[in-house]
């Protein structure tokens, strides 16, 4: 094949990629399942407040995962964990990861019961990463890509239950609302140690898997950014800041072909640079259009 048809070929599967994200981003994070019909709806108490997660089947055989949005049942206070659980699937739409199960956010009334919250898809027949002995190939890599992902989206609650494996060799992210960092005290507790063995003395060639995540998520910064500024009301600035700083590290450390640093003061140090950075170039744009 030809260098042009190469050219061709490039543009065309990136014209489809991004008409799948456009119309994703155009449905919005807002939904309902009130004209599915219901099966059966099973309870769980184990969060620990007046409503836990439910299991609800339709009877078609597919099913959802309810979480209310908690802010309406503990603490006005709290995130909009709902909102943030439907924005990291469409951030997983938009950056093509495909790992994240279909989210969207619902305030329906079924039965005469009011249903405001998430429903994410349930997966059948899965295990969660500790019912799982090693790892295949592409579970690892995929497994890598999600810390990637997490990082970049301030998930400081990824662990092995969060994480489904099912039989044809694929793995989940579910239960994705911990996450679009609130405050400082959160921001260190999502850099997960084991990234550092994911770049450890890694440059662009050895990780192909996660250079090319990195690299859409630096071409759809924008998109995932008008993402946070629409739907999340509460530091809508630090979570736009966090999530655009890795973005901007995680890309330069690429094309600069550098190792990434080996200790968490020195990715603490870099980040922090960027976001000054940042806060620059917005302060300056700001002034332009005065």
């Amino acid at each position: 094949m030809s260098d042009r048809n190469l050219v061709i070929e490039k543009i065309d599967t990136n014209s489809k990629r991004n008409k799948t994200i456009e119309d994703g981003i155009k449905a919005g994070i807002f939904g309902s399942i009130k004209d599915k019909e219901i099966a059966k709806i099973e309870h769980d108490r184990w969060w620990g407040g007046p409503r836990g997660p439910e299991r609800i089947t339709f009877k078609d055989g597919s099913a959802v995962v309810f979480k209310c949005d908690i802010r309406h049942y503990w603490s006005p206070n709290n995130p909009d964990t709902a909102i943030r659980d439907a924005i990291v699937y469409q951030t997983d739409k938009i950056v093509a990861l495909g790992l994240v199960s279909k989210t969207m956010v619902i305030d329906d009334t079924i039965n005469n019961i009011r249903y405001n919250g998430s429903v994410q898809k349930w997966i059948q027949n899965a295990k969660d990463g500790y019912q799982i002995e090693r790892f295949t190939t592409e579970q690892r890599k995929d497994f890598e890509r999600l810390k990637v992902f997490d990082f970049v989206i301030g998930n400081f609650d990824r662990h092995l239950g969060n994480v489904l494996f099912t039989d044809d060799n694929k793995i989940h992210a579910i239960d994705n609302s911990a996450c679009l960092i609130i405050s400082k005290d959160e921001d260190i507790l999502s850099f997960q140690n084991s990234l550092l063995c994911v770049f450890c003395k890694k440059t662009y060639p050895d990780i192909p898997h996660i250079a090319e995540l990195i690299e859409r998520f630096y071409d759809n910064k924008d998109k995932i950014l008008n993402l946070i500024s629409k739907y999340v009301h509460d530091n809508t600035d630090t979570a736009g800041l966090v999530v655009e700083s890795r973005i901007n590290y995680l890309y330069k450390m690429l094309i600069n072909n550098t190792p990434f640093p080996r200790k968490y003061f020195e990715w603490r140090k870099g980040l922090d640079n960027e976001i000054r950075s940042i806060r620059k170039n917005r302060t300056i744009s700001h002034m332009e259009t005065q």
